[in-house]
């Protein structure tokens, strides 16, 4: 992934969708969640909607809200896509 892209975006080649989500990219559906093994510092905060939508899985994060590189750091991230899965 490449620093100032969101998690979602075309260029980070997802490849469990087609798509943008149930909800268009507004953060509202929890369709594009992934599990942050790894890395989780790379991303932007979360803002209150995300967290509240997310406290019961706190590794978990909103692709369509994410942006790598936060405060230009660098590094590795290992992310698990469809996190139901795991």
């Amino acid at each position: 992934l490449v620093r100032g892209l969101k998690v979602n975006d075309p260029l980070a080649k997802r490849f469990d969708t087609k798509n943008e989500g149930n909800c268009g990219a507004g953060g509202l559906c929890r369709t594009c969640s992934v599990s942050v093994v790894r890395g989780g510092d790379l991303l932007s905060p979360q803002k209150v909607a995300e967290k509240q939508m997310l406290e019961d899985n706190p590794r978990w994060r909103l692709a369509c809200k994410a942006f790598v590189g936060y405060g230009m750091q660098e590094g590795d991230m290992t992310v698990h896509i469809n996190p139901n899965q795991w």
